[in-house]
């Protein structure tokens, strides 16, 4: 079967950000059992912040040079050239405001302890946005596998850094103890920065003809006065404000949710513990999933770029079809995964039950977020930048009200965060699914996707048949019954990908 190039792309790049996943979820679970849960709890407030201002800083400038470069390799490089020492002073300055003032927000947030892993996180600001900017060229240019070494090699650095540290200075506190986790995400960044400089130096013809071709312009005047730069700037602080809300959002649960708990009867310790199980355990979960459609999103955009500049409509929406079927599917076998074994899943990952519910809670994460993130990128791709920023905007007040108001009710804490968190994707979903609906003609095909959803029914219908069924035949272990109610999921969810797709595939 000849598959389609950007079906193997997402298939390099889907087991590149698995790996990154599953090196990242090997070391949180002894991470989150030294932590607790409240430990988790501050860590995920903490980082809450750190995603806001990483995304502050550089927002959508990475995925407008990717689409530029795509568009124009030659513009891409000169942009990227230009922009990166700008980009580091920038990162810096912000680095030191956020150590400066890092007493003041953790004030702000409750809790004055929190001022050390905030200290220990601000150098990440300095590098991150470069190496994010440096990758958004590399996935412009196709060179996922660069790009995905590189992220490679900066999770094993971090993740070897949080353990370490987490481990040496659990004896000074929590606090001290997070500090040494989120410093993780400052070494990790430095050597992946690194990797891509040596990368560069030693093999510059092969990966970056650019340079080789003698027509490069290297003075500041290009970026200022050279082609594309309105394009460029009106397109990033589109994406910006886009990328802005989801981390805003994160970063308005963090001050909402500890303290709303706290209204409903709950301690601090408690509340702390409670955000950790939802948005650090459970969130850890349910996020995994989207790893695929993450890679699907990053590997369609330059190529729906390409087919809506060249005017190819028909290619752009035949290829937008497949991805957001391919998503759908992927969301739908995820609902059913995390439904029937958030127990397992829970017990396993962090020796408790405690997040088994939140799971359940946030089980459709995968299907919504996953859509959304499709959506928003064939938006971006057809220069409807705007579209995906209001419905998230619109999103972000509903979810905000939700947790405000939800959280506070006594005994609905997980249920309440759960919600917001789903009415926040939902909303953002619809509100792209109907504009890309009216801007392409026969895109987002709903039958399809109610066939999906039909097979869902039908799966959670006929499973706890099934694990009656082995449990008729003597299948008295309960490891036994996992292993077998897993394979039954499995076994539905491959056949109905071959009735479903083979034919499709075979077409491209």
């Amino acid at each position: 079967m000849n598959l389609p190039s950007f079906i193997k792309q997402t298939a390099l790049r889907s087991i590149a950000i698995f790996l990154v996943k599953a090196i990242g979820l090997a070391f949180r679970i002894p991470l989150f059992r030294i932590l607790g849960a409240e430990g988790t709890g501050i860590y995920q407030i903490v980082y809450s912040i750190y995603g806001f201002t990483l995304t502050l800083i550089s927002g959508g400038f990475p995925t407008s040079l990717a689409l530029m470069t795509a568009k124009d390799k030659t513009r891409g490089w000169q942009f990227f050239r230009n922009m990166s020492i700008p980009f580091f002073v920038f990162g810096t300055g912000i680095s030191l405001l956020c150590y400066v003032l890092a007493p003041y927000i953790a004030i702000f947030l409750g809790d004055d302890k929190l001022s050390i892993p905030i200290r220990f996180l601000a150098p990440a600001l300095a590098i991150v946005p470069l190496l994010q900017l440096y990758r958004g060229f590399l996935q412009g240019l196709e060179l996922y596998g660069i790009e995905s070494a590189s992220q490679l090699i900066e999770q094993i650095v971090r993740v070897i850094t949080m353990l370490f540290l987490v481990i040496v200075w659990m004896k000074y506190g929590v606090h001290t103890s997070v500090g040494g986790a989120v410093f993780g995400a400052f070494t990790g960044a430095l050597i992946a920065l690194a990797f891509l400089w040596i990368l560069y130096n030693r093999q510059k013809s092969p990966h970056f003809p650019l340079e080789s071709g003698g027509h490069e312009i290297k003075s500041m005047r290009w970026l200022v006065f050279g082609p594309g730069l309105f394009w460029f700037i009106k397109s990033s602080l589109a994406i910006t404000l886009t990328r802005l809300v989801v981390p805003a959002s994160d970063f308005v649960d963090a001050i909402i949710i500890p303290s709303r708990l706290q209204v409903s009867g709950l301690s601090q310790s408690e509340a702390f513990a409670i955000f950790g199980e939802i948005f650090g355990m459970a969130a850890t979960i349910v996020y995994m999933p989207t790893v695929i459609t993450a890679a699907l999103s990053f590997t369609i955009a330059p190529k729906l770029t390409a087919d809506w500049e060249n005017q190819k409509k028909r290619e752009f929406v035949d290829r937008s079809n497949l991805s957001l079927e391919i998503g759908w599917f992927w969301g739908i076998g995820s609902i059913g995964f995390l439904l029937f074994h958030a127990d397992e899943l829970a017990m396993f990952i962090f020796g408790s039950s405690r997040a088994a519910n939140a799971i359940r809670y946030l089980s459709f994460v995968p299907l919504i977020t996953g859509m959304r993130e499709l959506t928003t990128t064939m938006l971006w791709a057809a220069d409807q930048k705007r579209i995906p920023l209001i419905g998230l905007l619109f999103g972000l007040v509903c979810s905000a009200a939700s947790a405000y108001f939800l959280v506070a009710i006594p005994n609905f804490g997980h249920v309440g965060a759960a919600i917001s968190v789903l009415v926040l994707e939902s909303i953002s979903l619809l509100w792209n699914a109907s504009f890309l609906r009216k801007r392409c003609k026969g895109i987002f095909p709903l039958f399809p996707l109610l066939l999906s959803l039909t097979f869902l029914a039908a799966v959670v219908f006929l499973y706890p048949a099934f694990e009656s069924f082995l449990f008729d035949i003597g299948a008295g272990s309960a490891t036994i019954r996992s292993v077998g109610r897993i394979l039954f999921l499995a076994i539905c969810l491959i056949l109905y990908l071959v009735l479903r797709f083979w034919r499709k595939l075979r077409l491209h």
